[in-house]
């Protein structure tokens, strides 16, 4: 029996006064990748926060009913610094972030003050050659990263997400922001890297990303449209 690793029952989210998800219920296979799509406004950055408590530093006001568990586990049971351990949230805001550092600055803000590009382990040269990123150790160390094209960006924070091994990765609106091409590599990447890791993937558009996930979740209006196989989806709106 496959296990669980993302589990939502009856979930329902109010900020500020404001009803933003209702009533969500389905479960993420574990080393599965789920496809979370829905329009600007449909509630899934809300819903993605919510597995890391990130609303509740956001926003004043936060409550919920119903449960998420994370392997079975509430996460309500579970510390935060545990959660945010086994489950690596990526939005826009690292990109843009990104931008402010320049190559060695992004390493030492990952790997403490002191690390030199010679200071990295095999694995992790092994991973940077897996990400296609070994050209970046050639530039020179002040390079800034907004020089860098945004695909590269992609992949290094890829990069910086998987040298932490969680066991739950969620990429909230990322690949809408690269054309058909970059967005293509980008996808190569994450299933030549995943080794198993259960990833879930938001985006405003269902096709760019429908041949690389295992599961499609359609979310409108804060509450959901469909849950269940890609390839069923296709069929049913064709």
């Amino acid at each position: 029996m496959i296990e669980t690793a993302l589990s939502l029952k009856g979930f329902t989210l109010l900020v500020e006064g404001r009803k933003m998800l209702d009533g969500i219920t389905f479960d993420v296979p574990k080393g599965s990748i789920a496809l979370l799509q829905g329009a600007r406004g449909a509630g899934k950055s809300a819903l993605l926060r919510s597995f890391i408590h990130l609303n509740e530093e956001l926003f004043d006001r936060v409550s919920y009913t119903g449960s998420i568990k994370l392997f079975g586990e509430d996460i309500d049971s579970l510390e935060r610094k545990s959660v945010r351990k086994r489950v690596a949230y990526v939005d826009t805001t690292f990109l843009e972030a990104m931008s402010n550092f320049t190559l060695i600055e992004f390493f030492r803000f990952l790997k403490g003050k002191r690390f030199e590009f010679e200071d990295f382990a095999e694995s992790e040269l092994d991973l940077f050659h897996e990400l296609d990123l070994l050209d970046l150790l050639s530039l020179k160390a002040e390079t800034s990263l907004k020089t860098i094209p945004l695909f590269k960006r992609l992949s290094l924070l890829v990069f910086s997400t998987l040298i932490r091994h969680p066991e739950i990765i969620i990429l909230d609106n990322i690949l809408d922001h690269l054309d058909d091409d970059a967005c293509t590599e980008v996808k190569n990447v994450l299933l030549d890297t995943r080794n198993g890791v259960t990833m879930i993937i938001s985006s405003r558009f269902v096709l760019r990303l429908l041949d690389i996930s295992d599961l499609l979740i359609v979310l409108k209006n804060g509450k959901i449209s469909y849950v269940g196989s890609p390839e069923v989806f296709v069929l049913n709106n064709r």
